[in-house]
């Protein structure tokens, strides 16, 4: 688990400076609204998170489109690496 976090983190941290991502959504990173909150009360971080892709909509399908490493999905139940456009 604690690779895990640091795996997560550390994608986490490259998308939220990429030009093309608006913004990430990680509780491990300071720009998260409740960043402070997540840090008092735990002790890590999973590596689940959001990003906004700059574009819109039709940005977003060409790149999940593009994948080659992450299932397109929408369950949590597994251990794969999954993305999905909600």
């Amino acid at each position: 688990m604690r690779q895990h976090m640091i795996n997560g983190m550390a994608v986490a941290k490259v998308l939220e400076a990429h030009p093309m991502v608006e913004k990430v959504l990680h509780p491990g990173l300071p720009t998260h609204p409740q960043h402070a909150i997540a840090q008092k009360q735990c002790f890590g971080h999973s590596a689940v998170f959001s990003f906004y892709i700059k574009g819109g909509l039709e940005q977003s399908q060409a790149f999940l489109q593009g994948l080659k490493l992450f299932y397109l999905a929408e369950s949590l139940g597994g251990f794969e690496s999954l993305a999905e456009l909600p």
